[in-house]
């Protein structure tokens, strides 16, 4: 029996039966998963696209964690430097009421031992953690608390680094700065440079935290003013210590005020024969040790008249470190909300950027429903038209004619 269709016949038509049905199962592939491209056969170009659209997305997701983990991080930093004002505030009022002409060495005794309690609390806030198990203010140390407390004393074990988290394309956003940075570098007095009186200083005289009257002339160097009472008659002569010059002199006359190189100091009281105040650069100190000054301070027993002047005077310089403080921890606050600030803009542009590129692979990959139905009812109808055909080819033969 010979079969009247060839070989070549019975394969073109199995290819095309097939063919069919790869197109319907391609169709009804692409309905089930609502993507138009399912694998790179489907679309090499719009595959291509849709990786490197899908890598870019990844990628923002990243940066949308980081920007997460930064807002986090920047809102406990502020909150935390936020709370440190406020006890800042409370170490001001304490030493505000210590200036009280009327308090007993007990009552500044008392006072002492109220600024104690509010050192802790600045050592316990400046080694805050993070969240994660490492510390908001000690730099790349994350095993260590940063700061340890001996007595009034207080060191930083941390170190300098400014942890980073990429925010945006090539921008890293300081998320954790350093508690040396925060905590360490205060300059006291008032800014510029402190006074104080010396240690056997017999008379009454005081002296302000001084004001800088012209910075162009300041040098930087430290001074002596020295008092001198001959006949009734008291002078005094400022003495630059870097080249041991006199730079300003003349009587004395309570109170006085002295400009020179730059700086100005206001004199009340009566100076004794001898006496002397020193100005001196203002060398950074740490939030902790204006504390601790202050608490010695207070600590110190009060029984001359000389040393209610040598008081008054220090009180009046640590009162000028603590604004120096204040106005520190202040700025560093206000520089993690502008970075707060900054990080909104950031977000934005990320999340706008991950719309364009979420729009961008939903127009390569995406289905058309309708036009997959539409499509799907044609694979179909096609798919059963070959079958057909096929069933009728294969049964042809020479029986099928005789009879």
């Amino acid at each position: 029996m010979t079969r009247i269709s060839t070989f070549s016949f019975y394969q073109n038509s199995q290819s095309m039966m097939m063919d069919r049905q790869s197109a319907l199962l391609a169709t009804q592939t692409q309905i089930s998963s609502g993507k138009r491209i399912n694998s790179p056969s489907d679309d090499p170009v719009g595959a291509a696209v849709s990786n490197s659209t899908r890598a870019a997305l990844a990628q923002f997701d990243q940066i949308k964690s980081n920007q997460d983990r930064a807002t986090y991080l920047l809102n406990l930093g502020e909150s935390t430097l936020g709370q440190m004002v406020n006890v800042t505030q409370q170490v001001k009022q304490q030493l505000i009421a210590a200036g009280n002409g009327t308090y007993s060495n007990a009552d500044r005794a008392s006072l002492a031992t109220s600024l104690q309690g509010m050192l802790s609390q600045l050592v316990g806030l400046a080694n805050s953690s993070d969240g994660s198990g490492g510390y908001l203010f000690a730099g790349s140390s994350e095993t260590t608390p940063p700061f340890s407390q001996s007595g009034n004393t207080v060191t930083y074990n941390g170190d300098d680094t400014a942890q980073q988290l990429e925010v945006s394309s090539n921008h890293l956003q300081q998320v954790k700065q350093p508690g040396d940075d925060l905590f360490l570098k205060v300059r006291p007095g008032n800014g510029t440079f402190t006074t104080s009186g010396a240690a056997g200083n017999t008379g009454s005289a005081t002296i302000d935290p001084g004001t800088v009257s012209d910075p162009t002339l300041v040098t930087g160097s430290a001074y002596t003013i020295s008092f001198s009472v001959s006949g009734g008659a008291t002078t005094y002569q400022v003495v630059r210590a870097s080249d041991n010059s006199v730079v300003s002199s003349g009587n004395y006359a309570a109170p006085t005020s002295i400009t020179f190189d730059g700086e100005k100091v206001n004199i009340s009281g009566t100076p004794a024969n001898g006496d002397s105040f020193q100005v001196a650069p203002a060398a950074y100190q740490s939030i902790f040790d204006t504390v601790n000054s202050a608490i010695q301070l207070l600590q110190k027993p009060v029984v001359t008249p000389a040393d209610q002047a040598q008081l008054q005077t220090a009180l009046s310089g640590v009162n000028a470190s603590a604004d120096q403080m204040l106005n520190h921890l202040t700025l560093k606050q206000a520089q993690y909300g502008s970075a707060l600030n900054e990080l909104d803009g950031y977000q934005s542009i990320n999340d706008d950027r991950t719309l364009q590129y979420q729009s961008r692979l939903s127009s390569v990959e995406d289905l058309d429903v309708a036009q997959a139905a539409s499509q799907l009812s044609q694979n179909q109808t096609t798919y059963q038209a070959a079958i057909q055909s096929y069933a009728l080819i294969s049964k042809l033969s020479l029986f099928n004619y005789l009879g």
